[in-house]
């Protein structure tokens, strides 16, 4: 999806944006390869079985809906973040 802090131009007033990393996009529905580790601890062999995992990621969802601008404040902790959604 095209990224709403810089409108997918890759950059706010002059500097590179921090969400898309410069790209102009932003990533909703990541996908990939599960790591062999993940397998280990549930007691699956990593030789014989791989996986894929995807997902719809609702944090992503909310960066874009309230134009939050790193995902990494849904996962502090910090109440004053929250109440700002009331």
């Amino acid at each position: 999806m095209s990224c709403v802090f810089c409108v997918g131009k890759g950059s706010v007033n002059g500097a590179l944006c921090r969400t898309c990393k410069g790209s102009g996009w932003i990533e909703i529905g990541g996908a990939g390869m599960v790591d062999p580790t993940v397998f280990g601890h549930v007691d699956y062999d990593s030789e014989r079985y791989t996986g894929f995992a995807f997902g719809m990621g609702i944090e992503r969802m909310a960066m874009l809906r309230y134009r939050v601008n790193d995902i990494k404040l849904f996962y502090e902790g910090d109440v004053r973040f929250v109440r700002q959604f009331r």
